[in-house]
């Protein structure tokens, strides 16, 4: 009886034992899954936290993201991205980069080119692609793609798109103000050194026709001719001289008649809407087989003393072609022509001044080599009525020839 007591009491020991033991393991257990859940809470709140920040960092961004995997399904995106290219949320949520190639595809001015370059890309896995797209409305993106590496291993390709529209049109637009510039410093450096008038109204002519972005420009201008009637010439560019010289001399119409009385310049986006235009006969408006013009721009070129030494006429086949700063380069430019005008026309009046003066000093020489001729003949003194004294005095210059 006694062992069997022993035994029970030993067996009540051990599994007293046993469930202290099982006890403590069983909270160690619990602590370790209360640390691990802890610490599982604490790296979702990281990755949350990460993941946060890395949408916020794609969405600030103004460039449009797009991450796709190798077989074109979308993983990423922003919203910059579907604002830039106009994709539907519905076309977004499918997720298929091919879908959404359907409607950004669109906007490219060549589609079929559009897509047959992303297929390259995706064929060919390049590193990195670069590309700059023309599409419809003047816009202008960058678009640039990195393949994706995760864990060494290639995963998929970011692909992103930058609106570089205004910086384009900021970079055209200095380049065109240094053309412009660069034209106005060479047109000057012309009209200074050239002082032959028709070579000079065809150099203004031809630079205003540049400036302005004309198709043809002409400069009308005034001069006289041997027998003092005053002629209304012209210099053309862009166009053959042909091609005007069959309509005449123009006329003081409601259009040309304002720049020829050196009044105000003329602008007009559209001739033929222009109210001005088609009021005069017998043509009423452009004269048949005239080259066709759509924008309009006139100004006088008005000398230092106010007269009017002739017009600046451009044209354009197209609208809204010449703008307020085309009007003010060209004012410019008709500002230093009026001035180069005055001073070949001052230079060409001095050199016939010249040319008279040597005439008159040649004729005076000649008469006095022929008196002096006839003085050393016999007859010279009666031939010519004077005493030979008096007539030495005149060919010394110091007496008139008197009959």
């Amino acid at each position: 009886m006694r062992g069997r007591n022993d035994e029970d009491r030993l067996l009540r020991s051990v599994a007293l034992q046993n469930a202290k033991s099982i006890q403590l393991a069983r909270q160690r257990a619990e602590e370790e899954l209360i640390a691990a859940k802890e610490a599982l809470e604490s790296k979702t709140r990281e990755l949350a936290q990460s993941l946060s920040m890395m949408r916020a960092t794609l969405e600030s961004t103004t460039d449009g993201i797009l991450v796709t995997d190798d077989h074109g399904r979308v993983t990423g995106s922003n919203l910059r991205y579907a604002e830039m290219w106009a994709v539907p949320p519905e076309v977004m949520e499918i997720g298929d980069h091919r879908r959404i190639l359907e409607v950004t595809s669109r906007q490219s001015a060549n589609p079929q080119e559009f897509i047959a370059r992303i297929e390259e890309i995706y064929a060919r896995s390049p590193p990195e692609s670069f590309d700059v797209l023309e599409l419809v409305h003047g816009r202008t993106f960058e678009r640039f793609s990195r393949i994706q590496i995760v864990e060494a291993r290639q995963v998929g390709r970011v692909w992103s798109f930058r609106d570089i529209t205004e910086r384009r049109r900021i970079e055209d637009a200095l380049r065109d103000e240094s053309r412009v510039l660069e034209l106005l410093n060479k047109t000057g450096t012309t009209l200074t050194a050239n002082l032959d008038l028709q070579a000079l109204v065809q150099a203004v002519t031809d630079a205003a026709t540049q400036l302005s972005g004309a198709k043809f420009g002409a400069f009308f201008y005034g001069a006289t001719s041997e027998s003092g009637e005053l002629m209304t010439l012209f210099t053309l560019s862009g166009a053959s001289r042909e091609a005007f010289e069959k309509f005449g001399q123009p006329r003081a119409t409601v259009l040309f008649g304002p720049t020829f009385r050196g009044e105000a310049p003329i602008r007009s986006d559209d001739i033929l809407s222009d109210p001005r235009y088609g009021k005069t006969a017998p043509h009423h408006g452009l004269p048949r087989g005239h080259p066709p013009v759509r924008s309009y721009l006139a100004l006088p070129v008005v000398s230092r003393t106010g007269s009017v030494l002739g017009g600046l006429f451009f044209g354009h086949p197209e609208r809204g072609v010449f703008s307020a700063r085309t009007e003010r380069i060209i004012a410019g430019v008709a500002a230093q022509a009026a001035v180069a005008i005055d001073n070949a026309r001052l230079y060409e009046a001095a050199k016939k001044a010249a040319e008279e003066r040597e005439a008159l000093l040649e004729s005076e020489r000649f008469a006095r080599v022929f008196c002096s001729h006839f003085l050393r003949t016999e007859v010279a003194p009666s031939f010519l009525g004077v005493q030979t004294d008096a007539f030495r005095a005149v060919l010394a210059g110091d007496a008139e020839l008197r009959p």
